[in-house]
């Protein structure tokens, strides 16, 4: 099983930017940023499989883009779709991100040691739209319907990343990475 997918569990924790990304993502949904959502009712269990997809698609993409010593320069650190709150764990290696890494729940607030997990917050439907290269990651951070809430280095280094797979302009699928 992925990392992903056996994240998509409740870890019982939750973010307290939740709220703040679900209401900028209600903004940009009548601001016409992102398209409204179906009218059909989704129960848990498939808006939780919708959220891995996004999640393993966005992994992947970050695979294609970065090269290997960018890919490792990556800290570890978490994606929380909201509205499923379902969880992913991002951990580099060489070969691309670990698939059987096991990590405890998200530590939210530094721990004794002023320590703390790095945690992209962001909604399913900005996901959706950011995988899709229709909303760059720097307009989602901007909207408010995506942000990295991580200590400064590891911050910068995440939304770099991110900013590189989905940029402001010519996103394409086909990737040419460098070979190391």
């Amino acid at each position: 099983m992925c990392t992903i997918c056996s994240l998509t569990i409740e870890f019982a924790v939750e973010h307290p930017l939740t709220l703040a990304v679900a209401v900028a993502t209600r903004q940009a949904i009548d601001d016409g940023l992102l398209p409204e959502a179906p009218a059909e009712e989704k129960d848990m269990a498939q808006s939780r499989h919708e959220a891995v997809v996004l999640l393993t698609s966005m992994q992947q993409r970050l695979e294609q883009v970065l090269s290997t010593s960018r890919l490792l320069a990556l800290p570890n650190f978490f994606v929380l779709m909201i509205e499923s709150r379902t969880w992913g764990y991002f951990h580099p290696t060489l070969s691309g991100f670990d698939v059987r890494a096991n990590p405890s729940s998200p530590r939210i607030e530094p721990d004794e040691n002023g320590e703390r997990d790095a945690i992209v917050v962001i909604s399913q439907a900005a996901a959706d739209e950011i995988s899709k290269g229709r909303l760059p990651f720097a307009q989602g951070q901007a909207s408010g319907v995506v942000f990295v809430d991580a200590p400064d280095a590891s911050a910068a280094a995440i939304r770099s990343a991110f900013m590189t797979a989905y940029p402001v302009d010519q996103f394409s699928e086909f990737v040419c990475t460098e070979v190391a």
